[in-house]
This record gives structure tokens, C-alpha cells and sequence, in this order.
């Protein structure tokens, strides 16, 4: 979901000086040393040769795998003081001193990262990854991603997947084209939220093709790669969408969105159904004192269902703790 969509990029104030507890990006050349992503031209194509200077994603595949992980994926928006977030919805807004806790206690616990690209890898391989790995996403790219949350990635050796709207990169507030490049050289994957944040599961054909075709080729454009994963927008996954997405073949793994903001009465563990088609797991912490419910199955992902990965929604308000136990539901699930 794009925070703080109702209101002007522009206007939106983003955090760029630190606290002294949250480290500062490294290895990386200062933003405006490159040219920016409305120099390209529009390519309304995932024809690799239509961006013949990004490198193509690479396929082994020998046939289709039956492997079925259990890898959690988590879900963040803004990692950002809320003093600085804007107009951003609060639900969506983790401050970065709570994001460092969360890695800081995944880490010590002896969790690892992986993208969305090395998770497609490993399910078109039929390869289970070590115990103990998980996925960050970051969804809409606004510039605290690089300013706060690359730095406390890095502190761990972490990575990420970052979903950005390409028609928004340079934009006020919003990842510069050597923000992104500087991601990619660190180990980071830029994911496709489609041109516009444009909400999939509506609209003709051709605008749905546009969306997610035009955004890869930007990102290609950009980043020198073309993009392997996709994040629906608003939640907007259906038949439709994903088709649109499937057919873009470079793209080999899409994942849904959850709900807007946090539900009290929903306990940690449950689904939250949210906009789309498939619910994502909601970790707000819940403090009612109602009996607790039969948690949900822990999704499993699969090349069948590549293309409606769950996530793990993380508010403001999830705990290291609350972490910690649904990714110890995901290790007993194999």
C-alpha cells in the first residue's frame, strides 16, 4: 500500500539526519552522481532486448518443482521517526530505533536474509535454503529506506527486497536513481509495484500490461537488471492481476499485500484479509484477554503459487518477541 498517498510527495518530510544509535549507509556514491529515471525513454515491454544494456533474469529451470517452503516474508512501509513520516498512514510507519530492535533480536537468534530473487531461485530449483532465513520487503520506496533502513541491514550483513513504484523514483522523498543503484550494489534487490501503484486487479489489459511491463523496463533502465519479483499494490491480486504479472517473464515471484492498519481484535497469528483476494498475517500485538484462538496454517510458498507469496505484516507495534514466535511457527512447519 502507498502511505500517505492522498497527499503531495513533495510535501512529505523525510528523516535524512540519523540518530546517533542508527548507523549511516556505506559503500555507496552520493545521491545526484547519476542521471535520473526520467532520462530513459518509456518502454512499454518485458522483452529483455527492448533494455539491451540491463542483464536479463536467467532461467535453469528443467521442470517444475514440487518443493514447498516455509520462509517468512516480512512486510514493511516507512522505516522512519513518525515525527518525519508525513502524511503516511501511522499503521504503516516503523520507527527505525524499533526496525533495529526487530533485526537486532532476528539476528541474535541467529536468523539470516535472502531476496525474493535467491527465494524464486530456490523454489524453481527445489532447493530448501538453511534453517533459520527470511525475507525484509519494503514496499513503495520512499527514500527512508536508504537513509535509515539500509544502515541497520547492513549492520547484520541483512538484505533486502525493495518494491518501488518506478515512476516515482527521484520524486521529492522518494528513492533517487543512486539510491537505487546504491542498494543493488550492496546486495539489495529492486522489486516492481507497477508505474503508477496502480491497483491490478482493475482496468483493461492493456493498462494492467502497461503497469507492470513499463515499470520492469524502468527499473532495468535504472538498475542494469531486470527485475525478478513484483508486489501487488492495494492488494489488488486476481486472476487478472496475475496474469498480468505472469506475463511479464522476467518476473518470477509476486507477493500480495495485507491490511491497511492494524485490527485490535485480531491476535497475533491470525490473518487479516485486507483488500485482496489472499490475507496476510497480521503481528500488531493484541492485549484483549479473550480466549485464543486455533492459529492459521503458516503459508508455505511454492512455484505453483509463486505468483501470491504471504507476507508478514510488522506495524509500529510489533514486538521483537512477537517476531520471534511466528518465525518459531514457520521452523516447526519444516
Amino acid at each position: 500500500m502507498l502511505s500517505g498517498r492522498g497527499g503531495s510527495p513533495g510535501t512529505t518530510s523525510v528523516g535524512r539526519s540519523n540518530p546517533g544509535s542508527i548507523p549511516t549507509p556505506s559503500g555507496s556514491k552520493p545521491p545526484g552522481s547519476d542521471p535520473t529515471a526520467a532520462s530513459f525513454p518509456v518502454v512499454n515491454s518485458c522483452n529483455p532486448n527492448s533494455v539491451p544494456t540491463a542483464i536479463p533474469v536467467k532461467v535453469d529451470a528443467v521442470g517444475v518443482s514440487s518443493v514447498a517452503l516455509h520462509v517468512p516474508i516480512l512486510m514493511y512501509h516507512r522505516i522512519v521517526p513518525p515525527a518525519d513520516a508525513g502524511n503516511s498512514l501511522k499503521g504503516l510507519v516503523v520507527p527505525p530505533e524499533t526496525f533495529a530492535a526487530q533485526m537486532n533480536a532476528l539476528a541474535a537468534a541467529g536468523w539470516h536474509t535472502i531476496t525474493m530473487a535467491t527465494l524464486a531461485n530456490d523454489l524453481e530449483a527445489g532447493v530448501k535454503p538453511s534453517a533459520k532465513t527470511f525475507v525484509v520487503t519494503i514496499d513503495d520506496g520512499w527514500d527512508d529506506g536508504y537513509t535509515y533502513a539500509l544502515p541497520i541491514l547492513q549492520q547484520h550483513g541483512f538484505v533486502a527486497t525493495y518494491f518501488v513504484i518506478a515512476g516515482r523514483i527521484d520524486a521529492p522523498g522518494f528513492l533517487t536513481s543512486a539510491h537505487i543503484q546504491a542498494l543493488v550494489a550492496a546486495g539489495d534487490e529492486i522489486g516492481d509495484h507497477t508505474m503508477t501503484h496502480f491497483d491490478l486487479a482493475n482496468g483493461s489489459t492493456s493498462v494492467r500490461q502497461f503497469q507492470v511491463d513499463a515499470a520492469a523496463a524502468r527499473i532495468a533502465q535504472v538498475t542494469g537488471h531486470w527485475p525478478e519479483s513484483l508486489a501487488y499494490p492495494f492488494g489488488g491480486e486476481n486472476a487478472q492481476a496475475v496474469a498480468a504479472v505472469a506475463g511479464c517473464g522476467e518476473l518470477r515471484t509476486a507477493v500480495i499485500e495485507s491490511a491497511p492498519a492494524p485490527t485490535p481484535q485480531t491476535p497475533i497469528g491470525r490473518q487479516s484479509t485486507g483488500t485482496g483476494s489472499k490475507p496476510a498475517l497480521d503481528l500488531a500485538p493484541h492485549p484483549t484477554a479473550t480466549p485464543a484462538p486455533t492459529p492459521t496454517p503458516v503459508p508455505s510458498e511454492t512455484w505453483a503459487n509463486r505468483f501470491t507469496l504471504q507476507r508478514i505484516r510488522v506495524s509500529p507495534d510489533t514486538t521483537p518477541a512477537d517476531l520471534l514466535g511466528e518465525f518459531a511457527r514457520y521452523l516447526r512447519a519444516g
